[in-house]
């Protein structure tokens, strides 16, 4: 009985033994470490259910009724079947545990030499934030390699979430988190808040864009020089505004009506307010809706433009921008 029992367990260990390679194996990217992880699940899966149905199916036809009103086989037990269904369940929740950590340990420890980069989330949209300096909406451009991503969120609980390289995270209000994926090709991956946030949620959408290293330094090259260009320029810096207030993501330039009306032709246009009554939107009536939105909240839109506080000059640009969009 026991030689039987120590046969079974060893030819156990054998067959799991390729197995535990995921548990082992040091991956660097969290991505990879999931595809071990669904696969490990996967074999085991398939091998349980392999030995639960087919005695299942053997069975009935092995031990049924041969003749009419016959009695079976009185059976009281089985030692060693009972000491291998209590075993081989330890082993395999042995060996899950220890390759879930390994997965869990993966998806937290940040290589030293990753690109970090972060994103502050809002109702809707994403503002990114290069290593530079350098502030887009809605998409970020990083070298190809691992990168982390410090996360938090201006309003209320998002998600970071790039399907492609398995990672998301929660972006919390007052607090910071992060996640890190390994951007090994170039090529352009989307990016989903994958948490409910509101009405705008399903439309919060943005995109990685991994670049080789050359051709994101050229493209941090261009994107300085163009700040350059806009502090010359009234129209480009209140552009620049615009974009990196996360302006755009709730208000298209195109006539297109999101979450706030479209900034196309706005200036000089006379719009309803919520209470009924008709304001021409002038350089004033901007100033106060970014200052104080809820000051004259126009009617048909909700009430989640957050107020932002304006410096010197920066209202006149924007103006000066509105006045392009016609």
């Amino acid at each position: 009985m026991q030689r039987i029992v120590l046969g079974v367990i060893s030819a156990l260990f054998v067959l799991l033994t390729p197995l535990t390679a995921f548990a082992q194996e040091k991956l660097h990217d969290p991505a990879a470490g999931w595809y071990s992880h669904f696969n490990l699940w996967l074999i085991i899966s398939i091998v349980i259910y392999l030995v639960v149905t087919i005695p299942l199916i053997y069975f009935p036809f092995k031990y049924r009724r041969k003749k009419t009103n016959q009695d079976g086989a009185y059976i009281q037990g089985n030692t060693a079947l009972e000491i291998l269904w209590i075993v081989i369940p330890i082993i395999i929740t042995l060996l899950l545990g220890v390759q879930s950590w390994a997965l869990f340990t993966e998806y937290r420890t940040v290589p030293k030499d990753a690109f970090e980069a972060k994103s502050v989330a809002f109702m809707y949209g994403f503002e990114m934030t290069s290593p530079e300096g350098i502030t887009t909406m809605n998409e970020l451009r990083v070298p190809v390699g691992p990168v982390k991503m410090n996360l938090t969120s201006k309003d209320v609980i998002h998600d970071f979430a790039i399907p492609h390289f398995r990672v998301r995270e929660d972006m919390l209000p007052g607090r910071t988190t992060y996640l890190w994926f390994n951007a090994k090709k170039p090529g352009e991956y989307p990016v989903f808040c994958s948490f409910y946030c509101g009405t705008g949620h399903s439309g919060m959408l943005a995109k990685v864009i991994v670049m080789e290293k050359n051709d994101y330094d050229e493209w941090v090259k261009k994107q300085k020089g163009a700040s350059e260009a806009a502090a010359a320029s009234p129209e480009l810096m209140g552009k620049e505004l615009l974009d990196k207030s996360g302006c755009t993501g709730c208000h298209s330039i195109t006539g297109e009506v999101k979450m706030g009306p479209s900034l196309k032709g706005i200036l000089g246009k006379k719009t309803i307010l919520a209470d009924d009554s008709t304001v021409t939107v002038d350089e004033a009536f901007i100033k106060e809706k970014i200052t104080n939105p809820e000051a004259k909240r126009i009617k048909g839109f909700p009430p989640v433009m957050p107020p932002t506080q304006l410096k010197p000059g920066e209202s006149e640009a924007i103006s000066a921008y509105l006045k392009t969009l016609k």
